[in-house]
């Protein structure tokens, strides 16, 4: 009876190290990109599928000379093509020009985001306030991060640009 007990629990092992990667592929679950470690081979049942979720990228850039700001969202490019559209926009709103703060810089960047939300909130007046840039997988909480953040700085804070950069079905 032990033998039989210890080939059960040897056979169990070797199973469970014969997919290291997680999940059991006959239940249609497995912690893999494209499910190939899984063993499912040429299968296309409907439960077995891996969906390869496609990235999007954002940012935002922010002028405190002239509270310009600029962003990009949904951008399927990369990360340099987000921010080249970012600092174009920031630009842009600042009626096509990026006049340098008392640090030495015009607009600049915040923040940058794949698959995921961003929020900025300025307070204050142009040139003397405060801004809070902030990123969250959810858009209400990256808002009140982004108030959250701007208070440090200013008693009025304002939402100036949210919004998420992810593809619309996930």
């Amino acid at each position: 009876m032990k033998k039989i007990f210890l080939i059960l629990m040897a056979l169990n092992s070797f199973t469970a190290l014969g997919n290291p990667l997680g999940g059991n592929p006959t239940d249609g679950y497995c912690q893999t990109v494209d499910g190939s470690a899984c063993g499912w081979g040429g299968g296309s049942s409907s439960s077995r599928r891996v969906y390869k979720v496609p990235n999007r990228w954002g940012a935002i850039y922010v002028n405190p000379a002239n509270a310009a700001i600029g962003y990009s969202e949904n951008n399927t490019e990369g990360y340099r093509s987000a921010n080249k559209e970012a600092l174009a926009n920031c630009i842009k709103a600042g009626g096509g020009k990026n006049p340098i703060a008392s640090d030495g810089k015009g607009c600049r960047r915040m923040t940058e985001v794949r698959n995921s939300c961003s929020a900025v909130a300025i307070g204050g007046v142009v040139g003397n306030g405060g801004a809070g840039v902030k990123s969250d997988d959810n858009l209400e909480k990256a808002e009140q991060k982004a108030l959250a953040a701007c208070s440090e700085y200013s008693d009025k804070c304002v939402i100036k640009y949210s919004g998420c950069s992810r593809h619309p079905d996930y």
